[in-house]
């Protein structure tokens, strides 16, 4: 099956016990709230974690008019950029549209603003349904309790995605090859 958004909205309104829509297009209360809100928060659940299905690794060159002073360059980001996973730098700040940063090149990880579904970690659809529930359930049905449920879940289901992500990534700051205590006994 297809993940779009009208099927990630009509989960979430499922969990708040609400009608579904049929298109983001149909002129009903419903698909309106949809639409308004879908792609802020799309947004800020990429901010949220470091989803896999929403990575990207780009080599930044710097521009040569900007910074007027604490850093000797500047490196525009990406236009779909939402947030740093790493810069490959240790001392570097993001201010406006750059990144500011004492070096020639970056090597940028980031998260872009992935909006095709269909491409998404199905942890990532199913914390958008919770989070689009959350906003919706009191505009939609008078009642906030299932979207402080939904809010609730979509927080335990971060802290699982951060859990499954360091599983995925191993640790770079532990050498075991260089170790003097490999082959050693206690």
């Amino acid at each position: 099956m297809t993940t779009t958004k009208v099927s990630i909205c009509n989960h979430a309104l499922n969990l708040i016990g609400d009608r579904s829509i049929t298109s983001f297009d149909e002129n009903t209360a419903i698909a309106e709230r949809c639409r308004s809100i879908y792609d802020q928060i799309r947004k800020s659940i990429l901010r949220d974690h470091p989803w896999s299905s929403a990575k990207k690794r780009v080599i930044l060159a710097p521009v040569s008019t900007y910074p007027a002073f604490g850093y000797s360059h500047a490196f525009p980001l990406p236009r779909d950029f939402i947030r740093i996973i790493s810069a490959n730098i240790e001392r570097y700040e993001v201010e406006s549209r750059y990144i500011l940063a004492d070096t020639e090149q970056i090597n940028l990880e980031y998260i872009f603003d992935n909006d095709n579904e269909d491409t998404w970690d199905s942890m990532l659809v199913e914390a958008m349904s919770l989070k689009l529930a959350s906003k919706l359930c009191k505009p939609n049905t008078g009642s906030d309790a299932a979207g402080q449920t939904a809010l609730a879940e979509y927080e335990r289901l971060i802290k699982r995605a951060r859990a499954i992500n360091a599983q995925e990534r191993p640790s770079d700051d532990i050498v075991y090859s260089d170790s003097r205590y490999i082959g050693s006994r206690y």
